[in-house]
């Protein structure tokens, strides 16, 4: 079983806040989300929630395919969505590497 890092778990927590955000913004349901990106719905949640599954505590890790299809919901890009969840993977390593 391979341990993720504090980043890690970081990083899938902030980038879920940022879904539940943009997807506020818009007004949109988990669902609308889903459809209009055309995954499926219990992955999206699971994303909002940074978790990659329900039976294990893994952090979501996203495939490139689907960052684009929600970026295109959202109407921003790919770098939008990622940028504050890699300001904190970046923030937590840094702690890390200093302790």
């Amino acid at each position: 079983m391979t341990e993720h890092s504090a980043a890690e778990r970081a990083f899938a927590s902030t980038f879920g806040k940022t879904l539940i955000n943009h997807r506020k913004r818009l007004g949109l349901t988990q669902e609308q989300v889903a459809l209009e990106a055309d995954i499926n719905r219990n992955h999206y949640q699971l994303l909002e929630y940074g978790r990659a599954d329900r039976k294990s505590n893994n952090p979501a890790n996203p495939r490139l395919n689907t960052l684009i299809k929600l970026a295109r919901v959202f109407d921003c890009s790919v770098a939008d969505l990622l940028s504050q969840a890699l300001e904190e993977y970046d923030a937590v390593e840094n702690l890390t590497k200093a302790s």
